[in-house]
């Protein structure tokens, strides 16, 4: 059971985001309501606070002008190295190799940032195959397996692996679907 200061930092997070994206977010994408179906997702399945906020604020160095430091500063180090090693590095320019090696710093992390992603790539994979270019669709199951693969040793009897571990053949026959 949850008590509420927890509740009131989650919700401190969830207005942080969203100042975040209104003053300097220039993704197309719905973010906000990613980010928060991330963050709620690992709520509901009862992860600790400092993993539900970081779930929240996952994408905010990658699509905002918020830095590191700032999520430091406000969510203190746990968070802060959560949201890092969720974040890809823009300095790689490889598609696949920037996922990889997001992917290894949070595997270098642990749980809290595998536990972080898989529920990313669980809320991302309900678009995976819809309207991107073969390459794209391929790329994105190449990464969702690699993931899977990877993080059971870190999250394998955690219902979101599990849950990610089932979607991935539906995805799957999704993607090669939208090929035909």
């Amino acid at each position: 059971m949850r008590d509420l200061t927890e509740d009131e930092e989650i919700e401190r997070a969830i207005r942080y985001l969203v100042h975040s994206f209104e003053s300097s977010g220039d993704n197309q994408k719905p973010v906000i309501l990613h980010s928060t179906r991330v963050g709620m997702d690992l709520y509901d399945r009862d992860y600790e606070k400092r993993i539900v906020i970081s779930g929240l604020l996952h994408d905010l160095v990658e699509d905002t002008d918020v830095t590191s430091d700032e999520i430091r500063s406000k969510f203190g180090e746990d968070v802060a190295n959560i949201v890092d090693a969720t974040s890809f590095d823009e300095n790689i320019g490889d598609y696949l190799e920037r996922q990889y090696n997001m992917y290894e710093r949070c595997f270098e992390l642990g749980r809290s940032a595998v536990a972080v992603k898989a529920a990313d790539i669980l809320d991302n994979s309900d678009y995976y195959g819809l309207g991107d270019s073969e390459e794209l669709q391929k790329n994105q199951i190449e990464k969702m397996e690699y993931f899977i693969e990877k993080s059971e040793p870190y999250i394998g009897e955690e219902d979101v692996f599990q849950e990610l571990n089932d979607k991935f053949p539906i995805v799957k026959e999704r993607v090669k679907n939208s090929e035909s």
